[in-house]
């Protein structure tokens, strides 16, 4: 009986102690790549300030590939796989119009000549989406965590049920897409200030340019879109009128003056998030640094299907 309680304490202690080494290796941490691919965050960095110097867009594309990515499944870069019959989450609608896969792409290839099959696909599009940041506001660089492993399953399906809704009016109901995540209402105020950069196409917003009654709406705003999308649906339009390349609060300033394109962001002017919304506009430093650490919550979002480290971003790696 001693051997025996002995060989089970000794079994137990292994299976502790295996579990603990496969918590910390699924734990996010700054510098993760420091000793095994050095130059990691600095390749992406580079391609994605190469990107942003051919086309400022590509800012607020890189940054919409995150956000879409960590809201199906977590952030495991689930979004850039591809399916022979066409239902992975990229063939969703609300995912059509994604771009910025060819920068993921180029980092992704550097990164395994530099260090093969070490950093996932999931970590670059987290360090894509804040060197968007830092490109688009020319210092705001904050700290990325890495670790992030790589998913094996991506389904149109998933993506239609679990991405924020752009035609929902009613806050609480849009927060539920926040809240079912582990993410606040505040959240979802503060990661909607990304909309201060980016272009929406007019297809997206035009039903409510034929409403004179959508009190979600500046009347003269609404002229004024009416003439850029002159019933062409691949017509584009800033979500943050006056400043769509400058990443600063005046996303804010158009929330209180019903001057946006989405419903969602007509959304935040009630009276549950209107105040949090006139505290980000009158406070940039506060903004950044909610910013920030609401970025690091959605970028902790964990898939149930974890795989090997890609060596390609759109499949999964056999």
């Amino acid at each position: 009986m001693a051997v025996r309680g002995m060989l089970l304490v000794a079994v137990v202690s292994a299976l502790l102690l295996h579990a603990a080494c496969v918590a910390e290796a699924q734990t996010l941490r700054l510098a993760y790549y420091n000793q095994t691919c050095p130059s990691a965050e600095a390749i992406v960095f580079d391609e994605v300030q190469k990107a942003y110097k051919v086309d400022n867009r590509t800012a607020a594309a890189l940054l919409r590939l995150h956000f879409h990515d960590c809201f199906v499944n977590g952030c495991d870069a689930s979004v850039l796989l591809e399916s022979g019959d066409n239902q992975a989450e990229k063939n969703a609608d609300p995912n059509k119009s994604l771009r910025g896969y060819d920068v993921i792409d180029k980092a992704k290839a550097r990164l395994e000549l530099a260090c093969k099959q070490t950093v996932s696909c999931a970590d670059i599009l987290a360090y894509a989406a804040r060197d968007s940041v830092r490109v688009a506001t020319g210092w705001f660089n904050y700290k990325v965590p890495g670790g992030r492993p790589d998913g094996t399953v991506s389904k149109l399906s998933m993506a239609l049920a679990n991405l924020p809704p752009h035609n929902q009016r009613n806050v609480t109901l849009l927060a539920k897409s926040f809240t079912v995540k582990g993410l606040s209402v505040d959240d979802l105020v503060v990661l909607s200030g990304a909309h201060t950069l980016g272009m929406s196409r007019c297809g997206t917003f035009q039903y409510r340019l034929a409403n004179n009654n959508d009190k979600g709406m500046n009347a003269t705003f609404r002229d004024d879109l009416r003439r850029r999308c002159n019933y062409n649906a691949a017509n584009v339009a800033p979500l943050d009128a006056g400043s769509q390349y400058g990443f600063d609060t005046s996303y804010y300033a158009n929330v209180l003056a019903n001057k946006t394109l989405l419903e969602s962001d007509a959304a935040l002017n009630s009276p549950s998030t209107v105040n949090r919304v006139r505290q980000l506009k009158n406070d940039p430093s506060t903004f950044m640094r909610s910013f920030e650490l609401s970025m690091g919550k959605m970028g902790a979002l964990r898939g149930s299907s974890q795989g090997k480290v890609r060596d390609n971003c759109r499949r999964v790696r056999m």
